[in-house]
């Protein structure tokens, strides 16, 4: 799991760096288009793609995590129980 985490804060901050890197070079440039930006252009997609990757695997490890907690349990499953992992947020009143 913490190689999850840390592969997702990996690919969120390097998409980050690259978007600012589209930011400063399109300055730099007095907003023309240049192989400059084009190529920071094209890292901020590629970086992009990285960080839904990312988020997808992170996704997929939640998704395991709450069906194993099903999976185990010998008592009925209230659904808000679960939701905790998408929302943090536990309703035990209904």
């Amino acid at each position: 799991m913490e190689k999850v985490v840390d592969c997702l804060e990996n690919a969120y901050q390097e998409f980050i760096d690259a978007a600012a890197a589209v930011l400063e070079t399109k300055a730099s440039s007095d907003c023309e288009r240049t192989a400059a930006t084009d190529a920071a252009l094209e890292s901020f997609k590629k970086k992009w793609e990285t960080f839904k990757a990312a988020c997808d695997q992170a996704q997929e490890l939640v998704d395991s995590v709450k069906q194993r907690i099903t999976a185990n349990t010998t008592f009925p499953v209230n659904e808000d129980m679960i939701d905790i992992f998408d929302n943090s947020i536990v309703d035990f009143d209904d």
